[in-house]
């Protein structure tokens, strides 16, 4: 029997299990017998799931890191709703300008566009433009299952309808996709959409470039996660659901396969398979070689998710973007960091 343990990392996958191609797994492990294939997999999907301990002393958090989250409402803003195609409606702080031009907003995970206000605020002071911080589905005060989607790729599909509706409003004006962590994920999963219309540019703080980023190997071999993490993963799931999928079995993709150590009475705890396959491309170096539109990316040099130098690498290599490191900001502080929005003003100046 397989000898079961959870890796456990924050923020999200490591080592590239999503890219398991089942074809080889059924040829070399099976001998092509699909139905020994899926006893398996359905071995490995129902393997218990983790759990955390409860803590032992209650720790006072850092006041620092509180305010770099984003708590405090600076700036003015209205509220929106978008329709989407399955009549879901998408909520969002729109941070409205006399401007042609509109940046669009994607929050990170576990969190909502309501701990973006200061970012969104300080994206309009850099550009004028104006700025919708959206509510991805099943956050905040958008609609539909909290960590989960209907179907894979479903956070990409909501934007292009958003994307197609202030395109419609402003046929002249030029609209950037901004992410933050997950949300730069989302972007550029996006980006890999070609039969979608692409934005004009996409401004990532941090972003989650790929599930199998080297940036989560470096960060985790620095020492900096806890003895009990922010996230634990379940691998033996996310291997025997990728399995299923590639032989045209998607039954079970709703199942949770990241767990959050978060308090229970939080409606945001777990993210499912399909969700999480939708935060981010499987592949960093495809996602960012697909990228046909201008890039700028801000990283904090003390970012305690991902790896600076990996991140750094890892665009340059693969895109022409720009990549720019703010001394000792945080993975939420980088955001808010004045530095941070010099060079935006810059690299927006020139689109």
């Amino acid at each position: 029997m397989t000898n079961f343990k959870f890796f456990t990392f924050f923020p999200l996958l490591v080592l590239g299990v999503t890219c398991v191609n089942a074809q080889s797994i059924l040829d070399s492990y099976f001998g092509g017998n699909r139905d020994s294939l899926k006893h398996e997999a359905k071995r490995l999907i129902h393997m218990p799931e983790p759990i955390f301990e409860p803590a032992v002393q209650q720790v006072e958090p850092d006041p620092a890191l509180i305010a770099e989250m984003g708590f405090e409402q600076i700036y003015k803003y209205e509220p929106r709703y978008f329709t989407v195609r399955d009549s879901k409606q998408m909520f969002a702080y729109r941070f409205k300008n006399h401007s042609d031009h509109t940046i669009i907003l994607i929050h990170g995970m576990a969190s909502s566009a309501y701990l973006y206000n200061k970012t969104a605020g300080l994206l309009q002071e850099a550009t004028r433009a104006e700025i919708y911080a959206l509510d991805l589905r099943g956050h905040g005060q958008s609609e539909g299952t909290s960590g989960d989607v209907d179907y894979i790729n479903q956070y990409v599909d909501d934007l292009a309808d958003i994307i197609m509706e202030i395109r419609s409003e402003k046929p002249n004006g030029k609209i950037i996709l901004a992410g933050h962590s997950m949300g730069g994920g989302v972007a550029l999963r996006y980006a890999m959409e070609t039969h979608y219309e692409q934005p004009d540019g996409f401004l990532l703080f941090a972003p989650l470039i790929g599930q199998n980023s080297p940036a989560f190997l470096e960060a985790q071999a620095s020492g900096k996660l806890s003895k009990e993490p922010f996230m634990k993963i379940h691998i033996e799931r996310i291997i025997g659901l990728t399995m299923l999928n590639e032989i045209g079995n998607h039954n079970y993709d709703d199942l949770p396969v990241l767990f959050l150590n978060l308090p229970e009475a939080l409606p945001l705890r777990k993210y499912s398979y399909r969700a999480n396959k939708s935060s981010t491309p499987d592949d960093y170096v495809m996602g960012l070689k697909g990228m046909n539109r201008p890039l700028i990316v801000l990283m904090g040099g003390e970012d305690e998710a991902f790896s600076p130098i990996a991140t750094k690498e890892a665009i340059l290599t693969n895109s022409n973007g720009e990549f720019y490191l703010i001394d000792k900001a945080s993975h939420n502080g980088v955001r808010h960091h004045a530095q941070s929005f010099t060079f935006v003003k810059d690299w927006y100046s020139k689109l």
